[in-house]
């Protein structure tokens, strides 16, 4: 068994693997675990790969494009979810009887 220069074991993808380095698909290159997560962003909608567009939901990989490219460019999110969400279905709306009669506000008189 031929010996082995730290450093010097790099896999298909160009990772050093002594230096704790490993391929993340997702994000097309090369990391280690501990520093980086290998996942989607948590608030990503829409993902690019660097070459097809995808939808996310809660983190997992939906429906995604099926286009063939001749290069890959750099992974990112191209949606986030937004920061605040307006839900007008949660707001009550008045409810207005037409058959009652409309009492009007009560001023103070003047």
């Amino acid at each position: 068994m031929p010996i082995v220069k730290p450093g010097s074991d790099w896999d298909t993808h160009g990772c050093i693997n002594s230096a704790g380095y490993i391929w993340c698909e997702i994000l097309n290159k090369c990391l280690r675990t501990w520093m980086e997560a290998c996942e989607y962003p948590s608030n990503c909608l829409t993902w690019n790969d660097g070459c097809n567009m995808c939808q996310l939901n809660n983190g997992n990989l939906g429906v995604c494009t099926e286009m063939y490219c001749f290069t890959r460019n750099e992974p990112s999110c191209q949606v986030y979810e937004p920061e605040v969400s307006i839900e007008p279905w949660l707001v009550e709306p008045p409810v207005i009887n037409p058959f009652l009669p409309q009492v009007p506000s009560v001023g103070d008189g003047h």
